[in-house]
């Protein structure tokens, strides 16, 4: 089975699990889904449930964008045949990003997007919780080798849904569903300058900006109704 058609089911099969538990409020990128056919999309981590509630918020944009997932979970015994099936990338931190990069590279040329957490590692900060952690410059360094736009994303809940300090996520259809708001920029990063680390930034602050449409989406719908 061809990964987009496993990612695909997949997707399908996340949301009807995770259905009674977890609600989506998606928004934007309606402009570059339909302009844009091949591309990074570069987004936070907050979560091990982030790469679950990327296959069903790019499901209905109709994208199956390839993720670089950490090798260990590529190899383990338990995830190996959801990575593969999805066609994940593996990344060695121990060897480098070398052999990653050049897989990545090669599927943004054959036309498939890709998924990047450029955080590479969970960041979340109850005190600054639109802050983003250091970042790879590999999404700007796969930018410019390949010519594909960085589209950036912003995904806020899914910490609630699955805490960096627990094994299992929260999956308990007796309490109040949890809300995962996704954001999508509907235009590519604009970069300025050539500097990798410079570039970087201007994703990840943008990544930011999205976080931050999050965030104000959520308020508005916990907001109580006005009175006429």
């Amino acid at each position: 089975m061809r990964p987009e058609r496993a990612l695909a089911w997949l997707a399908r099969l996340a949301w009807l699990l995770t259905w009674p538990f977890v609600r989506f409020d998606i928004g934007g990128g309606d402009t570059v889904n339909r302009d844009i056919e091949t591309g990074i999309i570069a987004v936070d981590h907050r979560s091990l449930f982030d790469v679950v509630a990327g296959l069903i918020v790019f499901h209905r944009f109709r994208r199956y964008p390839r993720v670089l997932i950490e090798k260990k979970y590529v190899d383990s015994k338990w995830t190996r045949p959801f990575a593969r099936a999805i066609g994940a990338i593996p990344v060695d931190r121990g060897a480098g990003r070398g052999e990653a990069f050049r897989a990545a590279a090669e599927a943004l040329q054959s036309g498939i997007t890709i998924l990047l957490l450029p955080e590479g590692r969970i960041h979340w900060d109850p005190e600054h919780p639109l802050s983003t952690g250091p970042s790879s410059t590999g999404v700007s360094r796969l930018a410019e080798v390949s010519g594909a736009p960085v589209v950036a994303a912003g995904m806020i809940g899914t910490e609630a849904v699955w805490p960096a300090d627990r094994s299992l996520p929260y999956l308990n259809p007796f309490r109040r569903r949890k809300v995962i708001t996704v954001r999508v920029s509907n235009t590519p990063v604009a970069f300025e300058g050539d500097d990798h680390a410079v570039r970087t930034e201007q994703v990840m602050a943008e990544v930011r900006r999205m976080m931050a449409e999050c965030q104000a989406a959520t308020v508005r719908a916990l907001a109580p109704p006005t009175a006429v």
